[in-house]
C-alpha cells in the first residue's frame, strides 16, 4: 500500500523517525492523502441519508434566512478556492513553454484533492439546499463533518506554519488558499452552531424549542438552558412548560403501537388455534385406540373420572394458558425500534470509551515514570483523556433522554391500549376482569414498562462490560484473573434463585393487589349500602387482611433484592482481592507496581457498575414478566364484533333491530328472544 501512495504523492507515506524527536511531524504524503481522505469519506458516506427527503415533495416554500444565504456564500468561496488550486496546478505543469517533464510535473495528488473538494462543497451546497426546503433541523453529519476537517487540517497547518517561520514560504500561493479554506470552514463551524430558524417555524420554536434546536444545542442540551433560568428565577408553573414534540403525542405513540398490536395480535391467535387443535387431537387419540381400552386397570378408570372434573374447573376461570402468547415483546420492538437501535449505538460508543479511559491512564502514568518521554506525548494523553470523557459524556446523556423517551411512551401506548380495550372488551372477558383490575393494569403493570425502559440495555452491555474488563484483566494480571472470574461464577447460582423466587412473589403479589382493588371497588360502588347495614368493620377486616398479605410479599421481595443488590455490591470487592491474592502468591516475581497496580483498580471500577446493575435489572425483568403475562391476556382477548351493527344512514331511525336475540356471552343461552324495536331520532 504505501509504495502506490509514495508513487500517487511523489514522496515517503510514513516516516516513523518524524514521531521520535522533540517536535514531531508528520509526512507529506500522509497529511494530503489519509488526513483529506478520511473527513471527506465520513461526509460521504452519510451523505446518502442526509439527501433521502430530496425524493419527498416539497409542499411548503420555506424563506431565505439570514443564515441560510451566509451558509451558502461562505461555502461557494470554498468552492472557488478548491478550483482555484486546481487551475493553479493545471497553469504550472501545462501554462508553460516548455512544459515541463513528467517527471517534474506535480504529482496526480495534487489533481485529485482540488476534484474532491470541489465535487465535496457541490455536495454541501446541496445538503444546505435540503435542510431549508424540506425545515429539518441542522446536519449532525454536516456539524461533525466540519470538526473533523479542522482537526485533520491542524497537521498540515502547523506543518506550513513550521516552513515559512524562517521568513520565506515555499508555496505561497497554496499556503495562501490553505489559509482562506481553513477560514472559512471554522467560520461555518461556528455558524452551524446556531440554529437556522425560519419564520414560518418561529410559532413551532416558541411551543417546544427542541423541535427547533440546532445540532450543538440538542447534544448539550442548550435549548432546555432557558427553562432552567426561567426556574431558578420563579416556581414554574403548567403555563411555562413546552408542548410536547408530536412524535411523543399519545395519536402518533398509540396509532404505531396499535397498528403493530393487531399485526402481532393476529399471528398469536393463530398459533393459539393451532395449540387447541393439537390438544383437541391429544385428547381425543385415547377413543380410536383397538380393544385395549377394555382391558384398562381400575387405576386408569379412576383417572378418566377425574379428568372432567379438572376440566370443569377450567372452564370456570379458563385455562392458565389458554390466551394470545408472546407477542406484546414483539409489537413494542416493531413500534420503538428506532429508539431502541439509537440508544444501542449511544450505549455501544459509551461502553467502549470507557475501557480507553484506563489504558490512556496506564499510558500516561508510564510516560511520568519514563525521563526519557517527548513532553508531546504527554499533552496528547491528557488531551485524549479529556475528550475520551467529554464523548463519554455526551453519548451517555443522550442514552439515557432516549431511554427516558422509550419509557414514557412504552406507559403511554400501553394506557392508551387498555383503555381502549376497556371499550371494545367481550362480555365474557369484562366478566373476569373487574374495575379495579383493569386499573391496576393502567397504573401499575404499564408502569413497569417504563421503570424497565431506563436500564433494559444493561441486559446486553452489562455482560459485554463484564467480559471486556476480564480481557484486559487477564492482559494486567495474566492467569490470577480466573480467580475473580471464579468467584463471578459462584455468584451466577445465587442470583438464580433469588431471581425464581422474587418472580414467584411478585406474582402472587399482584394477584393479592387485584384482590383488593376489586374490594375497594366493591366499597365504593355499594357505600350506600354498607353504611346501612353496618358492614364496615367486615369489609374493613377483608381488606386489611389482604392488604396484609401483600405488604408481607413486598417485605420478603424487598429481602431478596437488597440480599442480591449486597451480594453483587461486594462482588467487584471480592473479585479484585481474589485476583490480586493469586496474582501475587503465584510468583515472586509478580510485582504490583503503580502502572499495573491502578490499571488494574480503574478495570475494576468499570466492572462495579455492571455487576451492582445487573441483578436491579433482573429484578425488574422478573417484574415486568409477570406483567407482560397480564397484558397478553387482557389485550389479547376477545372484543365486541363490530360487524354485528350496521350503520346506515339512509334509513329514518336512530336505532332497529328485528327479530333480535340477546345473550350476556358467546354460546350461551338468549337472555332475550326474537326483540323488534324500532327507536325514532330524538
Amino acid at each position: 500500500m504505501p509504495a502506490p501512495l509514495e508513487e500517487f504523492c511523489g514522496s515517503v507515506f510514513w516516516n516513523a523517525s518524524l514521531l521520535d524527536v522533540a517536535e514531531p511531524d508528520l509526512t507529506l504524503c500522509f497529511e494530503q492523502t489519509v488526513l483529506v481522505w478520511i473527513p471527506l469519506g465520513f461526509l460521504w458516506l452519510l451523505a446518502p441519508w442526509q439527501l433521502l427527503p430530496i425524493f419527498k415533495p416539497r409542499t411548503r416554500k420555506s424563506s431565505l434566512t439570514k443564515i441560510y444565504l451566509t451558509k451558502q456564500v461562505l461555502t461557494t468561496l470554498l468552492l472557488l478556492t478548491a478550483m482555484a488550486e486546481l487551475a493553479f496546478t493545471l497553469a504550472e505543469d501545462f501554462g508553460q513553454y516548455p512544459h515541463p517533464t513528467p517527471a517534474s510535473r506535480n504529482p496526480a495528488v495534487q489533481y485529485t484533492n482540488p476534484v474532491l473538494y470541489t465535487v465535496t462543497w457541490f455536495l454541501v451546497l446541496l445538503l444546505h439546499d435540503t435542510q431549508r426546503f424540506h425545515r429539518r433541523r441542522d446536519s449532525g453529519p454536516l456539524f461533525l463533518f466540519w470538526i473533523l476537517s479542522l482537526l485533520c487540517g491542524v497537521f498540515p497547518l502547523q506543518t506550513l506554519i513550521r516552513k515559512s517561520l524562517p521568513g520565506l514560504v515555499p508555496d505561497l500561493p497554496r499556503f495562501s488558499l490553505f489559509l482562506i479554506s481553513y477560514g472559512l470552514q471554522l467560520l461555518l463551524l461556528v455558524i452551524s452552531a446556531f440554529s437556522d430558524v425560519a419564520p414560518e417555524t418561529e410559532e413551532m420554536a416558541k411551543k417546544n424549542p427542541e423541535v427547533t434546536a440546532s445540532f450543538l444545542s440538542s447534544i448539550t442540551f442548550g435549548w432546555f438552558s432557558r427553562m432552567v433560568l426561567k426556574g431558578y428565577r420563579k416556581p414554574l408553573e403548567m403555563d411555562d412548560l413546552w408542548d410536547l414534540k408530536e412524535n411523543v403525542k399519545t395519536q402518533q405513540v398509540f396509532s404505531r403501537f396499535d397498528r403493530n398490536m393487531r399485526a402481532e395480535v393476529r399471528k398469536a391467535r393463530r398459533e393459539l388455534e393451532r395449540r387447541r387443535c393439537k390438544r383437541s387431537l391429544l385428547q381425543a387419540a385415547p377413543d380410536h385406540r383397538n380393544g385395549l381400552s377394555k382391558a384398562q386397570s381400575q387405576d386408569i378408570l379412576v383417572l378418566e373420572e377425574k379428568r372432567p372434573k379438572r376440566k370443569k374447573k377450567e372452564d370456570v376461570g379458563g385455562p392458565s394458558g389458554d390466551y394470545p402468547k408472546a407477542w406484546l415483546a414483539k409489537a413494542l420492538i416493531r413500534t420503538f425500534a428506532g429508539n431502541l437501535l439509537k440508544s444501542v449505538a449511544f450505549k455501544l460508543v459509551h461502553d467502549l470509551l470507557v475501557f480507553a479511559s484506563p489504558q490512556l491512564l496506564k499510558l500516561l502514568i508510564s510516560f511520568v515514570a519514563d525521563p526519557t518521554a517527548y513532553a508531546w506525548q504527554g499533552y496528547l494523553y491528557a488531551l485524549l483523556l479529556f475528550v475520551t470523557a467529554l464523548v463519554q459524556s455526551l453519548c451517555l446523556q443522550q442514552y439515557f433522554q432516549l431511554c427516558f423517551l422509550l419509557g414514557m411512551s412504552l406507559r403511554t401506548a400501553l394506557m392508551a391500549a387498555i383503555y381502549k380495550k376497556a371499550l371494545t372488551v367481550s362480555n365474557a372477558t369484562r366478566k373476569e376482569y373487574t374495575q379495579g383490575e383493569t386499573v391496576n393494569l393502567m397504573s401499575a403493570d404499564a408502569q413497569r414498562f417504563m421503570d424497565l425502559a431506563n436500564f433494559l440495555h444493561q441486559l446486553w452491555s452489562a455482560p459485554l462490560q463484564i467480559a471486556l474488563s476480564i480481557v484486559f484483566l487477564w492482559w494486567e494480571l495474566g492467569p490470577s484473573v480466573l480467580a475473580g472470574i471464579g468467584v463471578m461464577v459462584l455468584l451466577i447460582p445465587i442470583n438464580a434463585v433469588l431471581a425464581t423466587k422474587a418472580r414467584t412473589i411478585q406474582m402472587k403479589n399482584m394477584k393479592n393487589k387485584d384482590q383488593r382493588m376489586k374490594i375497594m371497588n366493591e366499597i365504593l360502588s355499594g357505600i350506600k349500602i354498607l353504611k346501612l347495614f353496618a358492614w364496615e368493620p367486615s369489609f374493613e377486616q377483608r381488606v386489611e387482611e389482604i392488604r396484609e398479605r401483600e405488604l408481607k410479599g413486598l417485605l420478603h421481595f424487598t429481602y431478596l433484592q437488597a440480599f442480591s443488590i449486597f451480594i453483587f455490591s461486594c462482588a467487584p470487592f471480592l473479585v479484585s482481592v481474589a485476583s490480586f491474592a493469586v496474582y501475587v502468591m503465584v510468583d515472586e516475581k509478580n510485582v504490583l507496581d503503580a502502572q499495573k497496580a491502578f490499571t488494574a483498580i480503574s478495570l475494576f471500577n468499570v466492572l462495579r457498575f455492571p455487576m451492582a446493575m445487573l441483578p436491579m435489572v433482573i429484578s425488574n425483568l422478573v417484574q415486568t414478566s409477570v406483567s407482560t403475562e397480564r397484558l397478553e391476556r387482557y389485550l389479547g382477548s376477545g372484543d365486541l364484533d363490530p360487524s354485528a351493527i350496521r350503520c346506515d344512514p339512509s334509513v329514518d331511525c336512530a336505532m332497529q333491530f328485528s327479530e333480535a336475540s340477546f345473550a350476556w356471552e358467546q354460546g350461551a343461552e338468549p337472555a332475550i328472544r326474537e326483540v323488534t324495536l324500532d327507536i325514532k331520532p330524538g
